[in-house]
């Protein structure tokens, strides 16, 4: 019986070619879209599962309650490992981390890797797979190694590694160190990455940093026992806290400290291995917001939506064309669940169709997709069972959704009134009208969102920052030795069009070693406490970024006691509260005082989803230098750039980042932004061109049901404008329906989004009436195809009866 039906519904199909072949591209699209948004939030959410512990590892991170803020600062205390390893019971494994991106030789073979410098407990905490080597000894050594595969077959091509010596450099001077093991390739969706590991230890100023509670140097990851929970753990933590930190504590009370609802001041708290990828700057390995999947899932559910509404009205309004056949067929005999199952095959053979070109298109355009969107998908999710089980239902899912009303609305045709030509449509008609203002809605939301997020990216990426940024060129030092770094400095400043060139501990925006960073202080100064930002920097900085000086003066070659001085921004001097700030000395620590100097104009040193903060500036060692910026007057950027970077190559040959201009930099910290805009407009395109296949499909019902109507009415003279206008108006009060409601929830989405910026711009009721417009113009034309066709059709046919 079942191979019946889709038998007849092969045949049905095939003479309804036009009907099939547009339900079966917009299904498939709207399916291969949504398979590749599902496809992406569910590796986002399996980020890290492949540690066996994962739900028993934790960062731990440091809190302090001010007088006007709470600081949180994700590293803690070196010393502060220990104690937990020795004093805080179910504590099992403890490990300290550092990054750094060093010079390492093997032979003839000189690379730069990203290693990272771990205890000795890291591979026991953390589950990767060694291909060669014991992850459980591969780190008990100060001077043993462990690389990645890639690391390992750059480094020695098709030699055994392990047992073999190689040299890191460190603080420039080159130390051997043992291959001791190698890891299996990371997974794709591992949180944390390396190229190589070795023992903490080996970081500069251990000695120093070992029992230093006063200074916050590297985050610290802890694993519990299976039968310690986060709260055994922070009742236990607290004594200990008040034991090592007294100091803090001492110096937060001091300076009128508000403490938290427990009457703390200072606390350590931990978040989840398991909420590493998706809790953004909240982790030392941090990553996207954790809306950032939902927002794929909504997107896939809204276009499968859009989709299946366009099904339901084609099929409907298809289905008219055939109610001679199902009169026919219900007098001989046939009952309503026979012609639901009828139909219904009909809807899944399509189905069917379209699924198996999504899953083709999904194959042909994940390279595209994940270019586009910066993802690293792969056909390998396909073999998770709980990935495809999801794929399967969804798939009957939206079969029954999208042949199961039309099925039902046909078979409950009154036979009397098909057989006599009376059947009527407009019951369903509230029902077809609804789902196109819900495809709508979610169209018109879209385009939107689509607009805001464009106005905003266009803010920041031309908001006045305060600095230079289209002509200074930011180079990493990549490690290189200071000599390198002064005989750079020399030769551009032989070079025409360069006009500036200085250096900083950290860049501006985001560079292509994707690195950037600040650090905070906190000290006394006169009675109340003052917390800053800080860099380091070289001489010329401020005339080379273009900082403008409104009091005092830059640092000066010409005066050999500025290394004991500091520039500070305008927030800073108006945090010191002094009507003249020049000349103020301020203690951060247990060195000499610090003399102000001048005072620079506030300006953007982070992304202007943050606030401007204090920023205190001082004079950098030439060794913590890694960064020299360069300011050029040239016609011909890409020439000058490429220039400047054969430069560098030439003077630091193991240089691996190439420089870019500090305006690439700052844009690079909106990614995020970027890529919501892309899905936004990808997925407004998807849903207005559904939406007007749905559209189509409702002026088909409705033109041949006013057929006869139209005809009197051109008899009577009617020209074919009136007509046009007559029969459109009703659909085009579904769009303005659907701007009414669309306009206040796009409004809260994006209110709620531009939240994330401390600088934005604000959002315009045009913004609105311009996309209502668009909506209404496109409604407009593609109703029209029909209209025009039924006011220009002979009215001798229209009112023959069939």
């Amino acid at each position: 019986m079942w191979l019946n039906y889709l038998k007849i519904a092969w045949r049905n199909l095939r003479k309804q070619k036009v009907f099939a072949f547009v339900n079966m591209i917009g299904m498939s699209v709207a399916l291969c879209a949504a398979l590749l948004l599902s496809l992406t939030a569910y590796q986002q959410w399996s980020y890290d599962n492949f540690h066996e512990n994962r739900d028993h590892i934790y960062q731990v991170y440091e809190e302090e309650y001010k007088a006007n803020r709470i600081a949180k600062s994700m590293s803690v205390p070196d010393p502060l490992a220990d104690v937990l390893r020795k004093e805080v019971a179910g504590v099992k494994y403890v490990t300290r981390v550092s990054n750094d991106n060093l010079p390492v030789r093997y032979g003839n073979n000189h690379y730069y890797f990203d290693i990272q410098m771990v205890d000795n407990d890291y591979l026991k905490m953390f589950t990767f797979p060694f291909v060669k080597g014991d992850p459980q000894n591969a780190l008990q050594q100060l001077n043993q190694v462990v690389l990645t595969e890639k690391t390992a077959a750059s480094l020695f091509r098709n030699e055994d590694p392990v047992g073999k010596t190689i040299e890191v450099n460190l603080q420039g001077k080159w130390r051997p160190f043992i291959v001791s093991g190698v890891a299996a390739a990371l997974p794709d969706n591992s949180s944390i990455s390396f190229e190589m590991l070795t023992r903490f230890e080996n970081i500069p100023m251990y000695a120093e940093l070992k029992n230093r509670w006063n200074e916050s140097g590297y985050p610290v990851f802890m694993q519990l026992e299976p039968n310690v929970t986060t709260a055994a753990f922070d009742r236990q933590i607290k004594p200990l806290v008040h034991k090592y930190f007294a100091e803090n504590i001492a110096e937060l009370k001091k300076n009128g400290g508000v403490p938290d609802k427990n009457g703390e001041l200072l606390v350590l708290k931990t978040i989840s291995l398991n909420d590493f990828h998706l809790t953004p700057g909240n982790t030392y390995y941090s990553g996207l917001n954790q809306f950032y999947p939902w927002l794929m899932l909504i997107l896939a559910f809204m276009i499968t939506a859009i989709a299946c509404i366009n099904f339901i009205n084609l099929s409907v309004a298809r289905s008219f064309t055939r109610s001679n056949e199902v009169g026919l067929r219900k007098a001989l005999g046939a009952q309503d669940k026979q012609l639901i199952f009828q139909f219904w095959s009909e809807a899944f053979l399509l189905c069917c169709f379209a699924f198996v070109i999504s899953i083709l298109l999904t194959c042909i355009l994940l390279p595209h997709y994940n270019r586009i969107f910066r993802h690293r998908l792969t056909l390998g999710l396909f073999q998770h069972g709980w990935l495809l089980l999801s794929i399967v239902v969804g798939f009957f899912t939206i079969t029954l959704l999208a042949g199961g009303y039309p099925a039902w609305k046909v078979s409950r045709l009154n036979i009397i009134s098909v057989l006599k030509g009376k059947q009527n449509f407009s019951s369903s008609n509230g029902m077809q009208r609804s789902l196109i203002v819900v495809q709508f809605v979610v169209a018109i939301v879209l385009i939107s969102c689509t607009v805001i997020i464009g106005q905003q990216l266009k803010f920041v990426q031309s908001a006045p920052l305060g600095f230079n940024s289209t002509q200074v060129i930011s180079i990493p030092v990549d490690n290189a030795p200071v000599t390198a770094v002064t005989a750079m400095r020399s030769k551009l400043l032989m070079e025409s069009e360069v006009t500036g060139v200085t250096a900083g501990q950290f860049n501006l925006g985001l560079g292509k070693d994707g690195s950037s960073g600040r650090w905070m202080r906190s000290f006394d100064y006169k009675g109340h406490s003052v917390g800053t930002q800080c860099i380091e920097v070289d001489y010329d900085y401020a005339s080379t970024l273009d900082l403008k000086m409104v009091a005092g003066r830059d640092f000066s070659r010409d005066f050999g006691a500025d290394t004991t001085c500091v520039v500070i921004n305008e927030l800073m001097a108006k945090q010191l509260g002094e009507a003249d700030p020049i000349g103020s000395l301020i203690e951060m620590d247990d060195r000499r005082p610090l003399r102000v100097i001048g005072v620079v104009k506030n300006y953007h040193y982070e992304s202007l989803h943050k606030k401007i903060e204090p920023l205190t500036i001082s004079l950098a060692k030439p060794v913590d230098l890694s960064y020299i910026f360069v300011k050029v007057n040239t016609a011909n950027p890409a020439v000058t750039i490429k220039k400047i970077e054969g430069m560098w190559k030439t003077l630091n040959p193991l240089s691996e980042n190439a420089p870019s201009f500090l305006d690439e930099n700052t844009d690079r910290l909106y990614r995020q932004e970027k890529r919501f805009s892309k899905i936004f407009i990808n997925g407004a395109v998807l849903a207005v061109l559904i939406s007007c296949m749905g559209l189509f499909a409702i002026a088909v019902l409705v033109m041949a049901q006013r057929k006869k109507e139209i005809g009197i009415r051109k008899v009577l003279g009617a020209s074919v404008g009136s007509i046009v206008m007559l029969l459109a108006k009703d659909f085009l009060r579904l769009v303005i329906i659907a701007v009414i409601i669309a306009t206040p929830a796009a409004w809260y989405f994006m209110q709620r989004w531009l939240k994330g910026f401390e600088f934005h711009v604000n959002i315009h009721w045009w913004v609105f009436a311009m996309t209502g417009a668009i909506a209404l113009i496109i409604a407009f034309l593609t109703v029209s195809m029909q209209t025009v066709k039924a006011a220009l059709a002979n009215p001798i046919k229209s009112l023959n009866r069939d």
